[in-house]
Protein backbone atom coordinates (compact mmCIF):
# COMPACT_ATOMS: atom_id res chain seq x y z
CA UNK A 1 0.00 0.00 0.00
CA UNK A 2 2.80 2.42 0.86
CA UNK A 3 4.45 2.11 -2.55
CA UNK A 4 1.12 2.40 -4.32
CA UNK A 5 0.50 5.64 -2.45
CA UNK A 6 3.97 6.97 -3.30
CA UNK A 7 3.61 6.08 -6.97
CA UNK A 8 0.34 7.98 -7.24
CA UNK A 9 1.64 10.95 -5.23
CA UNK A 10 4.98 11.48 -6.94
CA UNK A 11 3.46 13.67 -9.66
CA UNK A 12 1.38 15.73 -7.25
CA UNK A 13 2.30 18.77 -5.20
CA UNK A 14 2.61 16.84 -1.95
CA UNK A 15 4.82 14.23 -3.56
CA UNK A 16 7.17 16.80 -5.03
CA UNK A 17 7.24 18.66 -1.73
CA UNK A 18 8.13 15.54 0.25
CA UNK A 19 10.74 14.49 -2.27
CA UNK A 20 12.39 17.88 -2.60
CA UNK A 21 12.22 19.07 1.00
CA UNK A 22 12.51 15.89 3.06
CA UNK A 23 13.66 12.85 1.07
CA UNK A 24 16.48 14.35 -1.02
CA UNK A 25 17.94 16.64 1.69
CA UNK A 26 17.72 13.84 4.28
CA UNK A 27 18.04 10.52 2.40
CA UNK A 28 19.24 8.40 5.31
CA UNK A 29 16.42 9.48 7.61
CA UNK A 30 13.90 8.90 4.85
CA UNK A 31 15.19 5.44 3.94
CA UNK A 32 15.13 4.37 7.59
CA UNK A 33 11.58 5.71 7.91
CA UNK A 34 10.42 3.74 4.85
CA UNK A 35 12.00 0.55 6.14
CA UNK A 36 10.41 0.88 9.58
CA UNK A 37 6.99 1.85 8.23
CA UNK A 38 7.11 -1.01 5.75
CA UNK A 39 7.47 -3.51 8.57
CA UNK A 40 4.06 -2.66 9.98
CA UNK A 41 1.88 -5.72 9.47
CA UNK A 42 -1.87 -5.60 9.99
CA UNK A 43 -1.72 -2.75 12.50
CA UNK A 44 -4.48 -2.59 15.07
CA UNK A 45 -6.35 0.51 16.08
CA UNK A 46 -3.19 2.09 17.49
CA UNK A 47 0.31 2.27 16.07
CA UNK A 48 3.21 3.36 18.27
CA UNK A 49 5.90 5.40 16.52
CA UNK A 50 9.19 5.30 18.45
CA UNK A 51 8.06 6.03 21.97
CA UNK A 52 5.41 7.73 24.01
CA UNK A 53 3.48 10.96 23.61
CA UNK A 54 4.86 13.82 25.66
CA UNK A 55 3.06 16.97 26.81
CA UNK A 56 4.15 20.52 26.12
CA UNK A 57 4.75 23.00 23.33
CA UNK A 58 6.80 20.56 21.24
CA UNK A 59 3.95 18.05 21.16
CA UNK A 60 1.02 18.12 18.77
CA UNK A 61 -2.33 16.34 18.50
CA UNK A 62 -3.81 16.09 15.01
CA UNK A 63 -7.31 15.03 13.98
CA UNK A 64 -8.80 14.62 10.52
CA UNK A 65 -11.33 17.24 9.43
CA UNK A 66 -13.57 14.33 8.44
CA UNK A 67 -14.40 13.88 12.14
CA UNK A 68 -16.32 17.15 12.10
CA UNK A 69 -20.12 16.73 12.35
CA UNK A 70 -22.32 16.89 9.29
CA UNK A 71 -25.88 16.79 10.66
CA UNK A 72 -26.18 19.29 12.20
CA UNK A 73 -23.16 20.75 10.41
CA UNK A 74 -20.00 22.07 12.04
CA UNK A 75 -20.39 25.86 12.49
CA UNK A 76 -16.79 26.36 11.31
CA UNK A 77 -17.29 24.36 8.12
CA UNK A 78 -15.53 21.07 7.43
CA UNK A 79 -12.52 21.11 5.10
CA UNK A 80 -10.51 23.65 7.06
CA UNK A 81 -8.28 23.97 10.13
CA UNK A 82 -10.90 25.79 12.22
CA UNK A 83 -12.85 24.93 15.37
CA UNK A 84 -15.01 27.81 16.60
CA UNK A 85 -15.63 26.05 19.89
CA UNK A 86 -11.93 26.00 20.75
CA UNK A 87 -11.72 29.66 19.74
CA UNK A 88 -14.90 30.77 21.50
CA UNK A 89 -16.47 28.81 24.35
CA UNK A 90 -19.72 30.71 23.86
CA UNK A 91 -20.50 27.98 21.38
CA UNK A 92 -20.47 25.38 24.15
CA UNK A 93 -24.24 24.89 23.83
CA UNK A 94 -24.22 24.68 20.04
CA UNK A 95 -25.78 21.37 19.04
CA UNK A 96 -23.07 20.31 16.56
CA UNK A 97 -20.37 20.84 19.21
CA UNK A 98 -21.95 18.77 21.96
CA UNK A 99 -20.86 15.35 20.71
CA UNK A 100 -18.04 16.45 18.41
CA UNK A 101 -14.87 14.35 18.67
CA UNK A 102 -12.76 17.28 17.46
CA UNK A 103 -14.00 19.36 20.40
CA UNK A 104 -13.48 16.52 22.86
CA UNK A 105 -9.92 15.76 21.77
CA UNK A 106 -9.16 19.48 21.60
CA UNK A 107 -10.25 19.98 25.18
CA UNK A 108 -8.12 17.06 26.34
CA UNK A 109 -5.17 18.46 24.39
CA UNK A 110 -5.57 21.84 26.08
CA UNK A 111 -4.86 20.22 29.44
CA UNK A 112 -1.51 18.94 28.16
CA UNK A 113 -0.41 22.37 26.84
CA UNK A 114 0.27 20.67 23.51
CA UNK A 115 -0.58 22.10 20.10
CA UNK A 116 -3.81 21.04 18.39
CA UNK A 117 -4.20 20.68 14.64
CA UNK A 118 -7.15 19.87 12.40
CA UNK A 119 -5.64 18.09 9.43
CA UNK A 120 -6.86 18.79 5.90
CA UNK A 121 -4.58 18.27 2.89
CA UNK A 122 -1.30 16.36 2.80
CA UNK A 123 0.40 19.48 1.50
CA UNK A 124 -0.74 21.51 4.51
CA UNK A 125 0.41 18.81 6.94
CA UNK A 126 3.79 18.75 5.21
CA UNK A 127 4.15 22.54 5.45
CA UNK A 128 2.62 22.98 8.91
CA UNK A 129 4.01 19.99 10.80
CA UNK A 130 6.62 17.81 9.10
CA UNK A 131 8.98 20.33 7.51
CA UNK A 132 9.11 22.65 10.58
CA UNK A 133 9.76 19.61 12.77
CA UNK A 134 12.55 18.29 10.56
CA UNK A 135 14.25 21.64 10.10
CA UNK A 136 13.73 23.33 13.45
CA UNK A 137 12.50 20.65 15.85
CA UNK A 138 9.10 22.35 16.12
CA UNK A 139 7.40 19.11 17.18
CA UNK A 140 9.05 15.94 18.47
CA UNK A 141 5.99 14.17 19.84
CA UNK A 142 2.55 13.61 18.36
CA UNK A 143 -0.76 11.82 18.53
CA UNK A 144 -2.73 11.64 15.29
CA UNK A 145 -6.10 10.30 14.15
CA UNK A 146 -6.32 9.27 10.50
CA UNK A 147 -7.58 6.54 8.18
CA UNK A 148 -5.85 3.20 7.71
CA UNK A 149 -5.10 3.84 4.02
CA UNK A 150 -2.74 6.73 4.80
CA UNK A 151 -1.28 5.24 7.99
CA UNK A 152 1.98 3.96 6.50
CA UNK A 153 2.77 7.02 4.32
CA UNK A 154 1.98 9.25 7.30
CA UNK A 155 4.22 7.13 9.52
CA UNK A 156 7.08 7.55 7.03
CA UNK A 157 6.80 11.34 7.14
CA UNK A 158 6.38 11.30 10.90
CA UNK A 159 9.51 9.20 11.43
CA UNK A 160 11.56 11.17 8.90
CA UNK A 161 10.59 14.41 10.65
CA UNK A 162 11.66 13.02 14.03
CA UNK A 163 8.20 12.91 15.58
CA UNK A 164 7.45 10.04 17.95
CA UNK A 165 4.09 9.10 19.43
CA UNK A 166 0.92 7.39 18.26
CA UNK A 167 -1.37 7.03 15.27
CA UNK A 168 -4.99 5.98 15.82
CA UNK A 169 -7.12 4.66 13.00
CA UNK A 170 -10.44 6.23 12.12
CA UNK A 171 -13.42 4.00 11.37
CA UNK A 172 -16.61 4.17 9.37
CA UNK A 173 -16.54 6.18 6.15
CA UNK A 174 -12.76 6.12 5.80
CA UNK A 175 -10.62 6.45 2.67
CA UNK A 176 -10.11 2.94 1.29
CA UNK A 177 -8.10 3.67 -1.87
CA UNK A 178 -6.14 6.46 -3.51
CA UNK A 179 -9.17 7.90 -5.28
CA UNK A 180 -11.19 8.40 -2.10
CA UNK A 181 -8.07 9.67 -0.30
CA UNK A 182 -7.41 12.19 -3.07
CA UNK A 183 -10.99 13.42 -2.93
CA UNK A 184 -10.70 13.97 0.82
CA UNK A 185 -7.31 15.63 0.32
CA UNK A 186 -9.10 18.14 -1.89
CA UNK A 187 -11.72 18.72 0.81
CA UNK A 188 -14.40 16.55 -0.78
CA UNK A 189 -15.68 14.31 1.99
CA UNK A 190 -19.43 14.01 2.39
CA UNK A 191 -19.30 11.35 5.10
CA UNK A 192 -18.27 11.60 8.73
CA UNK A 193 -15.64 9.29 10.19
CA UNK A 194 -15.67 8.03 13.78
CA UNK A 195 -13.31 6.49 16.31
CA UNK A 196 -13.86 3.23 18.16
CA UNK A 197 -14.80 3.36 21.83
CA UNK A 198 -11.59 1.53 22.71
CA UNK A 199 -9.55 4.13 20.80
CA UNK A 200 -11.36 6.96 22.55
CA UNK A 201 -10.56 5.41 25.92
CA UNK A 202 -6.90 4.96 24.95
CA UNK A 203 -6.62 8.55 23.70
CA UNK A 204 -8.18 9.87 26.89
CA UNK A 205 -5.72 7.84 28.97
CA UNK A 206 -2.66 8.95 26.99
CA UNK A 207 -3.62 12.62 27.13
CA UNK A 208 -4.63 12.42 30.79
CA UNK A 209 -1.25 10.88 31.65
CA UNK A 210 0.49 13.63 29.68
CA UNK A 211 -1.60 16.33 31.37
CA UNK A 212 -0.29 15.36 34.79
CA UNK A 213 3.08 16.77 33.77
CA UNK A 214 1.74 20.24 32.96
CA UNK A 215 -0.38 23.09 34.28
CA UNK A 216 -3.54 23.26 32.11
CA UNK A 217 -3.80 26.16 29.69
CA UNK A 218 -6.75 28.55 29.87
CA UNK A 219 -7.29 28.41 26.13
CA UNK A 220 -5.82 28.21 22.65
CA UNK A 221 -4.37 30.87 20.40
CA UNK A 222 -4.22 30.13 16.69
CA UNK A 223 -1.02 30.79 14.77
CA UNK A 224 -1.39 30.14 11.07
CA UNK A 225 -3.22 26.77 10.96
CA UNK A 226 -2.30 25.43 14.41
CA UNK A 227 -3.78 26.02 17.85
CA UNK A 228 -1.21 26.59 20.62
CA UNK A 229 -1.64 26.91 24.39
CA UNK A 230 -2.45 30.58 25.02
CA UNK A 231 -0.56 31.06 28.29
Amino acid sequence: MIWNFCLHSVFRQYGWGFLGRIALPHPLKTIKAFVRAGKIENPGEIFCVSGDFRAGSQSIVGVGFCLKPIDPPCPAGRANHNCLYLENHQLSDALPCLGCVVREVGELTLKTRSAFYIMTSARDILEDVFIPSLRAGCFDSGLFLLCRYSLRPFAVAMMAAGIRGYIFQLKGAVCRNYHTWLQADRGIKNEQTVIEKSSRIAIERILADAARQKRPSAGFKKLENIYFAAD
